[in-house]
């Protein structure tokens, strides 16, 4: 089945079956055998078609002669670590990630655990859609679904001793009854917290948003109340976001959170996308260097500068000491070990205040001329930040980004400042470049 239309920047990703279904999966197991040739751990998530699209990517991979290890269910960054464990080749996750029930697709890692670039996705894309695949002897296969799981609870037990206490707290986990399920409750246990478990039943495709969101998950401050616990955290269906409300049921943004880990391990090189709001440099007073938006622009630079942190503000963390990749099971750790004191925290940092619009346009090619000009002309008037991904500049007293939409014809600016008058005047002012 040719449909080269669900290959993203990013993942493969699509409609179940209409655009991802097992025949695609199977020849894209063998276009990721013909590029890999050894070995590759796959997992996945719990939506229900997984279990048999995983199947058929696991018969392309061994028909294209790559062994492979099948580590089960879990969240992205245990299918990430376990890659790194076994000396894999890569490693699959097969997920949708915070998309909706119906769809599913796969995301692929590197051995150290980070996320395929760009150009390596275009490889598989043009091996799945031209390139004739490896006449090869088939592949073994083993299942180490009990066993790595078990060495990845170990694995993050050992890395938050090493650097924090025991969890006191109260603790509401919302997994969405994704890959988080079957470790995060029982990694808070393990570390001293008293749980009550919410959409962790293993139990996909019920009436639980995938994306976690404030309005999605506004059922959650009701558990917080009546159970008086100290904070609610959770993660989105593959676990490489996470969320919290603090002890008073108040949302925290993903900027806030961003600084509250960052402060909490003590990080003095963070990686941060340039969305990342000025929070992160004013609250930590650590070196940040800003990348694309993209988690896989994000830890590619992280690895190059040997970071100590990295994320993005949508609820992406990640900490070197145990993944490269963003863990939402780990980031929802360093939470709960803060949730008694997490309401102070927050109203302790700096505040800031932002102000948004976007720009529609007929087609990309008009989107990213105004784009060109936007950052010709920030360039002559203000300060600039970063060209990177759009053009991210001081204006007065304020910082504004001007970026294009990598999936539509649209341009966002966002401005953000001390006050929410200065952030309204410094958006106002952005606009006149577009």
């Amino acid at each position: 089945m040719d449909n080269p239309t669900v290959f993203n920047n990013y993942d493969i990703r699509g409609t179940y079956p209409a655009e991802i279904n097992e025949e695609l999966s199977e020849r894209l197991g063998r276009a990721i055998g013909t590029y890999a040739q050894g070995l590759v751990v796959v997992g996945g998530d719990t939506r229900e078609m997984t279990p048999s699209l995983k199947k058929s990517l696991i018969l392309g991979l061994c028909s294209s002669g790559c062994d492979v290890i099948d580590v089960g269910v879990g969240p992205t960054d245990l299918i990430a670590i376990a890659g790194g464990h076994y000396n894999a080749k890569l490693s699959v996750m097969v997920t949708a990630s915070h998309h909706g029930w119906d769809r599913n697709g796969f995301k692929l890692m590197y051995t150290k655990g980070n996320g395929f670039s760009n150009e390596d996705m275009a490889v598989i894309k043009n091996i799945y859609t031209d390139k004739p695949f490896v006449d090869a002897e088939i592949g073994g296969y083993e299942n180490k679904e009990d066993e790595f799981r078990q060495i990845y609870i170990k694995r993050a037990i050992t890395c938050f001793k090493n650097h924090f206490d025991l969890i006191d707290a109260k603790v509401i986990v919302d997994c969405a009854n994704g890959g988080a399920s079957v470790v995060l409750p029982e990694l808070l246990l393990a570390l001293g917290a008293n749980v009550v478990k919410i959409n962790c039943d293993f139990k996909p495709n019920i009436a639980v948003e995938p994306e976690p969101e404030e309005e999605s998950r506004k059922y959650l401050v009701d558990v917080l109340n009546k159970n008086d616990a100290d904070i609610v955290i959770g993660c989105d269906p593959d676990a490489d976001r996470v969320f919290a409300f603090d002890s008073k049921g108040l949302w925290i943004d993903g900027d806030e959170i961003f600084a509250v880990l960052a402060n909490t391990i003590g990080a003095k090189n963070i990686c941060a996308s340039l969305d990342t709001s000025t929070l992160l440099s004013d609250a930590t007073g650590a070196e940040i260097t800003l990348t694309r938006v993209g988690d896989i622009f994000v830890s590619k630079k992280a690895i190059d500068i040997d970071a100590d942190f990295m994320g993005e503000p949508n609820g992406h963390y990640a900490f070197p000491d145990f993944s490269w990749y963003n863990s939402g099971t780990f980031a929802a750790l360093i939470l709960a070990a803060n949730a008694k004191k997490l309401n102070d925290i927050i109203n302790n940092l700096p505040k800031y205040f932002t102000a948004s619009k976007k720009f529609k346009y007929d087609n990309d090619e008009l989107k990213m001329s105004a784009t060109k000009k936007a950052i010709l002309d920030a360039g002559k008037s203000y300060s600039v930040i970063s060209d990177l991904d759009g053009v991210k500049f001081k204006l007065d007293n304020a910082v504004v980004l001007i970026r294009p939409s990598g999936t539509s014809p649209v341009i966002r600016i966002k401005a953000e400042a001390k006050t929410q008058l200065k952030a309204d005047d410094a958006l106002e002012k952005a606009s006149l470049l577009l």
